[in-house]
């Protein structure tokens, strides 16, 4: 089926959905793959005539920007092909423009990526010759448009056979178009970044670069989602994903509706870490709780907060084995997320999960929540600027920057309902809060921000409340943002608080 046949079918009202099925089966890569999978799921929340005519119109120009770019033909590189690159980043530009091309390299090394930029020529190498290997040898090619490279043979030679190859990042660092036959595919603005590394297109420019250097894996069609980092699932530990390290601007910017001040942006570099696809369920503690005979908060002190519709109250008897409003849970629910579980339990849970299997299981700490949660998005939610109750469970009646009404389920859903997010996370937005390892410190984040770049950070040394992140099925959609912040207690728990395993190798 051709991509033209696809784009005639999307123009027939009762052949949109063979449609989508058909275009499913793109050999798409990076970039084109989660653009496609945004649009798809625009269309299959429902929408009126004038908004589904709106949409057919972004679908079909999509499609066909996609099958100009050339990556139609050279998605299916071979993975025996990518195995024997040598070389993460080839920077094709103009020397003429090398100082202003310098700091953009020093960024790319500085993520620990390998960079060719031509500075130096083997003794015994041609220069033609040299160019040529390296460019072959090269996962992925920024091309840097300006008013001087734009006119050169090299660059526009470079960049064809990027583009050939599929493996084209470009950005401009002057207001010039690019040349015939590129003018069509986008490049980030980088005539403002200033050396910025945080600049939000030059954050753009990252994403880009890392889907097209990640290696493909058979698991996962050949396509590493962008701007996410890699998911591989684990040998071992089901339900399980690999998520590769990487940097990102933890935190929302000040623009972002319904943001808080605890929300500053900063940059984090995350080590690679396993996080499961789920919240822990119901029928998970179970076996926890019957195996080890462990006592949680809630049974050790009698109590756990729930919502009857009107206020919360500290309601005696209530534990792990219920609901919301304190209703004990039948059988249908026992792949539904735990309930009524404390920072102390979770932490517990992880302790006898690591010891059962020999292996070694923790909470996330926040930004390695937040990292995984975004996937490479810088959007208040990972799946756009906005979000309904057909793609997360939170209170319907209080949607997100005056976005449509939704649904208000007043329970939780099973763990696996709804679409992931691109690393194959389930439910990181709404369902239940998930509590991770970090005290909390409402200004943490300026302290990180003061600092640079920070690694792997792991919150304040000490503090009252420990973190918790997601929303839930009772709150606002503005509280299930990707940067938004909970702390509570370590022995807190309620109707709405669960917990997520991080898996150490």
């Amino acid at each position: 089926m051709t991509i033209e046949k696809i784009i005639g079918m999307l123009e027939n009202p009762a052949t949109i959905g063979e449609a989508l099925q058909l275009a499913e089966e793109l050999p798409f890569s990076g970039s084109d793959r989660f653009l496609f999978n945004l649009k798809r799921q625009k269309f299959t929340v429902g929408m009126s005539d004038n908004e589904k005519v709106n949409w057919v119109g972004e679908m079909k120009t999509f499609l066909s920007v996609y099958k100009g770019t050339g990556n139609a033909a050279t998605a299916d590189t071979p993975r025996e092909h990518f195995q024997n690159l040598k070389t993460d980043v080839f920077v094709s530009y103009a020397r003429k423009d090398l100082n202003r091309v310098e700091p953009i390299v020093k960024v790319l090394q500085d993520y620990g990526w390998s960079v060719f930029w031509d500075l130096e020529i083997p003794p015994g190498e041609t220069w033609r010759g040299y160019i040529k290997k390296r460019l072959d040898e090269s996962r992925c090619v920024l091309v840097v448009w300006s008013q001087i490279s734009i006119n050169s043979d090299w660059v526009i030679a470079e960049a064809e056979e990027a583009k050939k190859r599929g493996i084209m990042v470009p950005v401009r660092l002057d207001a010039v178009e690019a040349p015939f036959g590129f003018n069509h595919i986008h490049a980030a603005d980088l005539s403002d970044w200033g050396n910025n590394a945080q600049h939000s297109k030059f954050c753009q420019c990252i994403e880009s670069i890392k889907s097209r250097i990640s290696l493909p894996d058979s698991s996962m069609d050949s396509a590493s989602f962008l701007p996410a980092p890699p998911v591989i699932l684990v040998k071992g530990p089901p339900n399980f994903v690999r998520i590769s390290s990487g940097i990102f601007v933890m935190g929302s910017p000040e623009s972002e509706t319904e943001r808080y001040d605890d929300e500053t942006q900063h940059q984090v570099k995350v080590s690679e870490f396993y996080l499961c696809k789920y919240a822990v369920t119901l029928a998970e503690f179970k076996k926890f709780i019957d195996e080890s005979e462990y006592k949680t908060d809630a049974e050790k002190l009698n109590s756990s907060r729930v919502w009857d519709g009107k206020e919360w109250q500290d309601k005696a008897g209530i534990n792990w084995m219920h609901g919301v409003s304190g209703k004990e849970r039948q059988t249908d629910e026992y792949n539904h997320p735990v309930l009524h579980v404390s920072w102390n339990d979770a932490n517990a849970y992880c302790k006898w999960w690591s010891a059962k299997t020999g292996k070694k299981f923790r909470l996330p700490t926040e930004a390695e929540w937040e990292y995984a949660c975004r996937a490479g998005t810088a959007t208040p939610f990972n799946i756009g600027e906005n979000i309904t109750t057909d793609q997360a469970n939170y209170d319907g009646n209080y949607p997100y920057n005056n976005n449509k009404k939704g649904v208000y389920r007043k329970n939780t859903v099973a763990v696996e309902i709804f679409a992931p997010n691109a690393l194959g996370l389930y439910n990181m937005h709404g369902n239940v809060l998930e509590w991770c390892s970090d005290w909390y410190g409402d200004k943490y984040y300026d302290e990180c921000k003061a600092k640079g770049m920070v690694e792997n950070p792991t919150g304040p040394e000490t503090g009252s409340n420990r973190v918790l992140r997601g929303g839930s099925w009772y709150i606002l959609a503005e509280y299930c943002r990707s940067a938004c912040r909970f702390h509570r207690t370590p022995d807190y728990r309620d109707d709405f608080t669960g917990l997520r395993l991080v898996f150490v190798p």
